[in-house]
Order: C-alpha cells, then sequence, then structure tokens
C-alpha cells in the first residue's frame, strides 16, 4: 500500500501543472484542508468522554489528569517524531495518512471497550493510565500523520500561498475543535461518551476518504533520491536542523509554544470549574472561546501574513502570549470574572495562531521536499517533547489540590516566554546598526509598504551595501519616501523634506530617525548642499526628487533642479536610478497613506557619470549630469510600461 517516491526519471519527463491562483479552487488544497478540519472536529469529542470516564471536573485534581492525557497523547511524537519524518521521505505521505486516519477510527470507536479492560487490568492507583495508554496509540498514528501532511502541503500549492494555506488550516481546524469542544461537553452531560467515541470515528474515517481522493497527478511532483537505511537519514535530519540557523530558530520558537500550550491547556479545567462547576459543556465553551482566537489568529493572518515580516510577527506573537497569560492568571487570583477569563483565553489563542503559522510557513519555504518530512518529525520530537515536559511537570507528581498552584503555573508559564520574548529580540537585533525604536520602525515601514501599499519590487535593489551612496527617483506622491525605506532592505535612505513639513509630530520623528534634511523649498541655499554634503560624508545614503514636487497624473513632466547633479559631481558617490509607479496622487502628501496603492519599483544600476570628470564645480555640468540621472529614471519608467504591457498580454491570451 505504502508506494516509493515516483522514480527520478518519470518526474522529471512529466509537465509541472499549473496550480490555481486562489487556494479554494485548488482541488487538493480543499481536500487537505477539509481532511484536517474534520478530523479536527473529533479530537476533542474523545478528550471530554475520557476525562468524564475518570471523573475529571468532580476532582480537586483535574489540573493533573488534563496534563497526564496531554502526556499520553503526546510522548508519541518525541519518541517517534523522527522515525516518523524519515517514513515521510521514504514512502507515500497520502497512503501514510490514510492509513493512519483509518486506523485511528478503529481504535476511537471501540475506546469505550479499550478503557473498561484496562480499569480492570491496571491496579487501582494506576487508574488513571486507562485512558492515556489509548491515547498514546492515537498519539502514535498521528505521529506518523504529522509530518506527511506538513511535507505534503508545499507540494499541492505554490510558495507564495503558503503563509494562507497554513492560517487557513489552523484556522478549519479550531472551528473543529470549537465544534468539538461544546458539542463533546453536551455530549457527555447529556447522551453519554458512548456516543463521543463513535462520531470521533466517524469524522477519522471522513479524513482518510478526503487524503484518498487528492490526486498527486495534480501537485508539484519534486524528484528525489530514494533513502538508503534508516540511521542515516535520520541524522541527516537532525543535522539539517542544526546546522540551518532559520529553522533551528523556528523548531526552538515552537519549542517555546508548545512548552507553554501544555501548561495552559491543563489549568483550564480548573479555571472552568471555578465559575461553573462540574460542567462539560461550559469546559467545552471555554476551551472554544480560545478556540475562537485560534481562529480568529489564523483569520487575520490569512490577510497580513504573506507581507508580515517574520521578526516582527514573532516579537509581537511572544509578547501578546506572556501578556495574556499573564492577564488569565490575575483573572484567576483575584476572581476578576468569566467574561475577563474568556477574553483572556481568547488572546491566548489569537497570539498563538499567529506565531504557529509564522513557524510553519517558514519551515516548508526553506526545507527542500526530500528532508521535509524528517525535519518536520524532528521539529515535533522537540516541539511536543517541550509539551510533554511541561505537562509531566504538573501531571506526574501527585500534588494534593495541585488546582490551587494555576497562577503559580501561569506565572511560570510567562517568565519562559519572556525569557524567549528576551532572546528572540537579541537574535533578530545582532548585527543591526539601528537603535531599537528605529530598527522596529523600519520594519512596520516594510509591513505596510508591502501589505497596504501592495508594494513589489521589480528586480534586486542596488544600493551598496556600505558606504555612501545617492538615490534619485521620480516622485508621484507623499508616500514615496516610505515606499523606498520599506524595498531597500540593507540601507536606510535619508531623504530632503520641506521645512514645513518636518515640524509636524509624526513627520518629525520620522525624519530624525534617519537624519532626513531639513529644506526650504523655493530658496534651498547653502543649507541644502552642507547638509547633503555632511550626510553624505558620514556615509549614508542620500534619497533626492530631482523635480522637488509631485508629478501631477496628465500634466507635463516637470524640469529637474540641478542640485543633484551638483552633489553627485562634488562628492563622486555611486548614483543609483530608481523608478516609482503604481501610486494614487492625492495633493497632500498625507493622504496617500490612507489610500491603497499597487505600487512598483524598480532600482536601476549605478550611472556611470565619468565624463564629467574635471568639470565638478562646472554649473553646466551640474545640469547635464541632472539630465542624465532623469534619462536614466525615465528608463526605467519605460521598462516598466513594456513590462505591464507584456502582462496584460499574456493575461489576454489566457
Amino acid at each position: 500500500m505504502l508506494e516509493a517516491s515516483l522514480p527520478m526519471k518519470q518526474a522529471a519527463n512529466a509537465s509541472p501543472p499549473r496550480l490555481p491562483d486562489w487556494l479554494v479552487q485548488n482541488r487538493n488544497f480543499v481536500l487537505l484542508w477539509a481532511a484536517y478540519g474534520v478530523a479536527a472536529i473529533g479530537d476533542h469529542l474523545s478528550e471530554q468522554a475520557l476525562l468524564k470516564s475518570r471523573g475529571g471536573l468532580e476532582r480537586p485534581d483535574v489540573t493533573r489528569l488534563q496534563a497526564l492525557m496531554s502526556v499520553g497523547f503526546f510522548f508519541p511524537f518525541v519518541v517517534l517524531g523522527p522515525l516518523a519524518g524519515w517514513w515521510s521521505d521514504r514512502f507515500s505521505r497520502k497512503s501514510t495518512m490514510v492509513l493512519a486516519d483509518l486506523l485511528r477510527a478503529a481504535i476511537v470507536f471501540n475506546m469505550a471497550f479499550i478503557v473498561s479492560r484496562l480499569v480492570r487490568w491496571l491496579p487501582a492507583d494506576l487508574g488513571d493510565y486507562s485512558i492515556v495508554i489509548p491515547l498514546a496509540v492515537v498519539g502514535s498514528l498521528a505521529a506518523f500523520f504529522s509530518p506527511a501532511r506538513q511535507a505534503m502541503l508545499p507540494t499541492l500549492i505554490r510558495d507564495d500561498q503558503l503563509v494562507r494555506a497554513n492560517a487557513l488550516i489552523r484556522a478549519l481546524g479550531t472551528i473543529g475543535t470549537i465544534i468539538s469542544a461544546v458539542v463533546g461537553g453536551w455530549l457527555v452531560d447529556h447522551v453519554g461518551p458512548e456516543w463521543n467515541f463513535h462520531i470521533n470515528a466517524m469524522t477519522f474515517t471522513l479524513s482518510a476518504i478526503f487524503v484518498g481522493t487528492i490526486l498527486m497527478s495534480r501537485s508539484r511532483q519534486v524528484s528525489h533520491p530514494k533513502l538508503e537505511g534508516v540511521w542515516t537519514p535520520l541524522r541527516q535530519g537532525f543535522r539539517y536542523v542544526r546546522q540551518h540557523r532559520r529553522v533551528l530558530q523556528m523548531v526552538l520558537l515552537g519549542t517555546v509554544f508548545w512548552a507553554a500550550a501544555g501548561a495552559v491547556i491543563a489549568v483550564v479545567p480548573a479555571i472552568v470549574k471555578v465559575y461553573f462547576g462540574e460542567s462539560y459543556t461550559a469546559a467545552g465553551t471555554f476551551r472554544g472561546i480560545m478556540g475562537i482566537g485560534l481562529a480568529s489568529g489564523a483569520a487575520i493572518m490569512t490577510i497580513i501574513g504573506p507581507t508580515l515580516p517574520l521578526s516582527l510577527g514573532v516579537l509581537v506573537s511572544l509578547a501578546a502570549a506572556a501578556a495574556w497569560i499573564l492577564l488569565l492568571g490575575v483573572c484567576h487570583s483575584l476572581h476578576l470574572g468569566k467574561i475577563l477569563t474568556g477574553v483572556s483565553l481568547f488572546g491566548i489563542g489569537g497570539a498563538g495562531a499567529a506565531l504557529l503559522v509564522s513557524i510553519m510557513a517558514t519551515i516548508q519555504r526553506f526545507v527542500p521536499d526530500s528532508r521535509r518530512g524528517r525535519v518536520f518529525g524532528v521539529s515535533d520530537t522537540l516541539t511536543m517533547g517541550a509539551m510533554v515536559a511541561a505537562s509531566a511537570a504538573i501531571g506526574l507528581p501527585k500534588i494534593p489540590n495541585l488546582d490551587r498552584y494555576i497562577p503559580a503555573i501561569l506565572a511560570l508559564t510567562v517568565l519562559g516566554l519572556a525569557a524567549a520574548l528576551v532572546i528572540a529580540w537579541r537574535v533578530y537585533r545582532r548585527g543591526s546598526e539601528h537603535p531599537p525604536r528605529t530598527w522596529v520602525t523600519i520594519r512596520v515601514i516594510r509591513f505596510f509598504t508591502h501589505f497596504w501599499c501592495r508594494a513589489k519590487r521589480i528586480g534586486p535593489c542596488t544600493l551598496p551595501a556600505k558606504g555612501p551612496a545617492l538615490l534619485a527617483a521620480n516622485h508621484t506622491t507623499g508616500i514615496d519616501p516610505i515606499m523606498i525605506i520599506g524595498t531597500s532592505p540593507l540601507r536606510l535612505p535619508a531623504f530632503l523634506v520641506a521645512r514645513e513639513y518636518y515640524a509636524k509630530p509624526f513627520v518629525k520623528f520620522f525624519c530624525t530617525m534617519n537624519h532626513c534634511i531639513p529644506i526650504n523649498r523655493d530658496n534651498p541655499g547653502k543649507s541644502f548642499l552642507t547638509g547633503a554634503l555632511r550626510l553624505l560624508e558620514a556615509g549614508h545614503v542620500l534619497g533626492i526628487f530631482p523635480q522637488g514636487r509631485f508629478q501631477i497624473p496628465g500634466q507635463p513632466e516637470s524640469d529637474a533642479l540641478a542640485g543633484i547633479g551638483a552633489i553627485a559631481l562634488r562628492t563622486g558617490v555611486p548614483v543609483i536610478p530608481v523608478h516609482i509607479s503604481g501610486t494614487q496622487y492625492r495633493d497632500d502628501p498625507f493622504a496617500s497613506f490612507l489610500v491603497r496603492h499597487n505600487v512598483r519599483i524598480r532600482y536601476g544600476r549605478q550611472i556611470d557619470l565619468s565624463r564629467f570628470k574635471g568639470r565638478e564645480r562646472d554649473k553646466e555640468a551640474a545640469r547635464e549630469a541632472t539630465e542624465l540621472i532623469m534619462q536614466h529614471i525615465r528608463a526605467l519608467g519605460d521598462s516598466a510600461a513594456d513590462d505591464d504591457a507584456n502582462a496584460t498580454g499574456e493575461q489576454a491570451a489566457s
């Protein structure tokens, strides 16, 4: 049943299919999406029933019981993760997922019988393990399912769809979790736990059907050599994670997240019991609230995720998760009520979703298909190991009235997240020449540039990585400087700013941050030249709009001022032409920040001004150099128009 990967020759001869532009039009993705969602519906149905079978909410140590259940389910991920990853790279991922689902369905359908037999066989003081053992078997199958699904996803979609795809999967899975938490609690209270198990078995069967109907012929078949042996490929998976800094960072972040998740999940039933007593319906509802937060966070990531800088997303998610867990602990300690408690759980879910989507999409984007299963297996081992360790620390010791220590458990969780936040901040800031406030502002600008203004840089940014340089661009509207900063990854250009704008609060902060030069537009005078020379001598990049004012659409092009030519000739620094298009013109420069654009920006090669050697202080030479610079800017604009025309023709032909 488990066939090996396609032979390399066959895969090489097959023409790659064109994948749909919209994920919902991608049949294979929709099937995988539905499989994950329907399986998520069943997961917590069984959890509620198992909790009930051991008198969960009636006990003073429900926190310990919930932690033991987490240990039982996730411990196989720790032990089997690398092997499951190797299996995913060696055998058919699709068949692995179908088989895992069908076996889980069979076990869960008979769960009540299995638990009753284990209760008879185990000593009385080990009775709680009657639900831990079958959970471990189901978790073992899930450990093989997980890397197969995560490694398969990138082959079904385009690379630029990874963040949205992961967010959609996370959102639907969370919706399924919400449904199962609420319905599962109601079934336990009013019908009986056997129905939970039977419905869970049906969801796993449906998941197997959905996965089984995925057509791999419509996926991106990636050929890679057949793995020989077991131990060597396993070591290669660990070595890959250790040697690739970005992947290792994501795995370690996932480790921190799941350790915190293990603690939060363990204490939720006890927190709910404070407000609702021994109601499984209420317990499910509050789990559902956290699920709604997860779904909301995932939904937001489908919108902003592809344009959100990874470092900014990670730092904000860690800070938000720590703050919400702190609020949850305060609510529980001071009995601030179920509304604030629910809001805290919602916030925890939202922050967690943002972090998980960022981690998953980054690993899928950077790890090649031939190693992806093993990398996810290693990731599962470390991340689930952290969750198991946190849950075991709570669940294995028999601490009397453990629920009294919930504030301490949450406080330790907050400290762990805070430590991770500090470490992540230092790692991301390592090597940066900018102060913290500037570093954060640059990333916010990049996010604004790519999300709100839909900016796309065509070709590389040709600004030199170090040393002084002049940047000359056409001036279309007030957001032009922000577009240049947002698409220049290595440098922070300064600009000439009209004095009347320089004094405005936000503009002054921006201008101070990147050493902008205030000038009088009608009479720049010597201050312009002196400030520009001083800035370039300090090794900065100076951005200048040679025309000095906006180019109004439909009107003749404004004459360029000779100032940039004079500065270029006197200093001899590299001059880089830039062309901006796709903006919506507004008379008020601040109004341009409120409308959406479709910005396209092109950086040209360094302009050769050697013909003017020996004429550095000649005014006529300065005017000629300025005109040459403008010609290069116009040439970039002409190439932009040609590209747009070709793209329109291709769309019409298709």
